[in-house]
C-alpha cells in the first residue's frame, strides 16, 4: 500500500495537503502517536497521526522536532487542526518535505480510530491480494514448468505481473525472448556477481539469481512498471513489489528445474554421442541399419567427409575436479560452436583431450575463430586437426594422424597434419615419411597408367620442372606432357606450378629412392 491509495480513503477525503512529498512511499502502518519523544515511536513506512499535543512548541524546538521526525522515515505525517495548533507548524513541515515526506492536516473532528481502521483494513486486503494473486501466479508456473520451456515461464511470469519478465543465462543474455529495456550483459553479470542469493534491484527492476547446486546460472529479471501512478490514481494492472518479488523467486525456482533438467538431458545426449564417436575413433562403426539409422539421428554421414580435429587441454594429468570441469566447459563451448556454425556436434573426451569431427565444408579456422583462444597466454589448450578423409574408415585414419601432433600442440595455438608433415619427415620420422610419401605416389601408383605418370614426376623434379627437357628425355608430345601433368595434379590435389609443392615432390622422391 502507497501514499495516494491511503488518501483515497473515506477518512482521508477532506484532508489538506500542507508541503510536497511522495505519493509513491510504501505506508506499513498507521500510528497515532501523542506522547513525548515522538520519534522514539516511529519506525520507516508509518503514517503517523497526531493531534500534536506533545510538540515542543518553540519555533527551534520545532525545527529539531520536524529533524528527528524525518530521520525516522515515516510514509506520511498527519496534523489535526485546528486544535493544539492552528495549522500545520512551517518549521515541522519544511524538513519532512526535504526528505520527501507527504504532511497533511485533517479536522479534528476526524476520529483517528476510523483513519487507523481503514488504513489497517486496506493494507490487510491488499496482502489477501497479493496472496491470491501469488497463488495464481504460482499455480500457473507450475503449470508452465510441464511444458519444459524457458520462454513458457517468462511469458507466465510476466502476464501474471503487467511487467516484462526474461530468463538471463550466466553471462547475461537472453535464454527466452528479449525486451527493449533489457540491462547489458556485462551489468546483469556485475549483479549477479555480488555476494548472495537474494534478490536484488537492477535497473529499476527486480534480478533473482537462478542457483543450481551452488552455482549462480543466470537469474530471472523482471522489468520495472512501464508508468507510474499518477497522484491520486493506482495502476491496478501492475503487480505490488511485494507480488513480483514473491512471483520471480518462484519463477527463478522454476527455471532451475528446467535448466537442471535440460542439463541432465544434455548430459545423456552427449554421453550417447560420445560413444558413437569413440566408435568412429576406434574403427568399430559397422555400417549395419541400426548403426546407420544412429549415424543419421546424431549427424553423421557414412558417405561424407571428415577431418578429425583434437582440443588438446592444458591441464595436467591425472586431472583435478578443477580438471574435470575445464575439459566440461571446453567440451560444452565446441559444442555450441560447431551447431552455431550449422556442423552436428559429433564430440568426444578423453582424459585432458576433446575430439570431434569436421565436415569439410568446414574450416578448422572458422571453429578456432569462434572458442576465441588464438594467441591467449591463458587459452585453455590448443586446436590440432587431421587431413579430411572420406567415411568411416576415413575418421578412424584421421584419429591416427591428429595423435601425431598432439606432442606438437601449445595452447593457444592451431595446428594441422600437413603443417607439420614436411617438419617431421625432415627430422626422421619414419611414420612422416612414409605418409609423405603415401600422400604423393600412392595416387599415381594406384591410377590407370600410374607408371608413366610416375616417371613424368621423377623427370620433372630432375630437370627443374622444365616442360621442354622433360618431354625431350621421355620422348613424349608437349601436349602428353601437359595431359599427365593436369592428371598429376588431379589425383593428388597439388598445383605443380606452386614452388612449394615442387619442393615437396623432390622430398617424397628422394624418400622412395631411399627405400629402393
Amino acid at each position: 500500500m502507497q501514499v495516494h491509495d491511503a488518501l483515497r480513503l473515506p477518512s482521508l477525503a477532506c484532508a489538506r495537503q500542507v508541503g510536497p512529498g511522495g505519493l509513491e512511499r510504501e505506508v506499513v502502518l498507521a500510528h497515532v502517536v501523542d506522547v513525548p519523544e515522538t520519534p522514539r515511536w516511529v519506525t520507516p513506512g508509518t503514517f503517523l497521526l497526531s493531534t500534536g499535543l506533545s510538540w515542543p512548541r518553540s519555533a527551534q524546538g520545532l525545527a529539531s522536532f520536524g529533524e528527528e521526525l524525518a530521520a525516522c522515515r515515516p510514509a506520511a505525517v498527519v496534523l489535526a487542526a485546528p486544535h493544539f495548533f492552528p495549522a500545520f507548524p512551517p518549521e515541522v513541515a519544511s524538513p519532512l518535505a526535504r526528505r520527501g515526506i507527504l504532511t497533511l492536516e485533517l479536522p479534528y473532528e476526524v476520529p483517528f480510530a476510523q483513519v487507523v481502521q481503514e488504513v489497517h483494513g486496506l493494507i490487510l486486503r491488499e496482502h489477501a491480494d497479493v496472496l491470491r494473486r501469488s497463488e495464481r501466479i504460482h499455480r500457473a508456473l507450475t503449470r508452465a514448468a510441464l511444458s519444459g520451456n524457458l520462454a513458457d515461464v517468462a511469458q507466465t511470469l510476466s502476464d501474471g505481473l503487467g511487467r516484462g519478465a526474461v530468463v538471463l543465462g550466466p553471462g547475461g543474455q537472453p535464454l527466452t525472448p528479449a525486451l527493449t529495456d533489457l540491462p547489458a550483459a556485462d551489468v546483469v553479470m556485475a549483479a549477479l556477481a555480488r555476494p548472495g542469493n537474494a534478490p536484488r534491484e537492477l535497473s529499476g527492476g527486480i534480478l533473482v539469481p537462478v542457483v543450481l547446486r551452488g552455482g549462480r546460472e543466470g537469474g530471472v529479471w523482471v522489468a520495472p512498471p512501464q508508468a507510474a501512478p499518477q497522484p491520486g490514481r493506482a495502476a491496478p494492472e501492475l503487480a505490488p513489489p511485494e507480488l513480483a518479488l514473491r512471483a520471480a523467486e518462484h519463477a527463478a525456482t522454476v527455471a532451475g528445474l528446467l535448466l537442471l533438467a535440460q542439463r541432465d538431458a544434455e548430459v545423456r545426449e552427449a554421453r550417447l554421442g560420445y560413444t558413437f564417436v569413440d566408435t568412429l575413433l576406434e574403427g568399430r562403426f559397422s555400417g549395419d541399419p541400426t548403426a546407420q539409422e544412429r549415424a543419421a539421428r546424431l549427424g553423421f554421414d557414412p558417405a561424407g567427409e571428415y577431418a578429425v580435429g583434437l582440443l588438446a587441454l592444458a591441464d595436467a594429468l591425472p586431472l583435478t575436479p578443477e580438471g574435470f570441469a575445464s575439459r566440461e566447459r571446453a567440451a560444452q563451448g565446441l559444442r555450441e560452436v560447431l551447431v552455431s556454425l550449422g556442423a552436428a556436434p559429433l564430440v568426444s573426451v578423453s582424459l585432458n583431450t576433446v575430439w570431434f569431427l569436421l565436415p569439410a565444408a568446414l574450416s578448422a579456422e572458422r571453429v578456432w575463430a569462434r572458442l576465441g583462444w588464438q594467441g591467449r597466454p591463458d587459452a585453455p589448450g590448443a586446436l590440432v586437426y587431421s587431413r579430411v578423409r572420406t567415411g568411416a574408415e576415413g575418421v578412424a585414419q584421421g584419429r591416427a594422424e591428429t595423435l601425431t601432433l598432439v606432442p606438437h600442440a601449445r595452447p593457444g595455438q592451431l595446428r594441422s597434419y600437413a603443417e607439420v608433415l614436411i617438419p617431421r619427415a625432415l627430422s626422421g620420422d619414419r611414420d612422416a615419411q612414409a605418409d609423405l610419401k603415401r600422400s604423393l605416389l600412392g595416387p599415381l601408383r594406384a591410377a590407370r597408367g600410374g607408371e608413366g605418370l610416375l616417371a613424368t614426376i621423377r623427370t620433372l623434379s630432375e630437370t627443374g620442372f622444365s616442360q621442354v627437357e622433360t618431354a625431350a628425355r621421355l620422348g613424349i608430345h608437349a601436349n602428353t606432357l601437359r595431359y599427365r601433368m593436369e592428371r598429376i595434379e588431379t589425383l593428388t590435389g597439388r598445383p605443380l606450378s606452386q614452388p612449394d609443392t615442387r619442393a615437396l615432390w623432390w622430398l617424397a622422391l628422394q624418400l622412395d629412392a631411399l627405400v629402393e
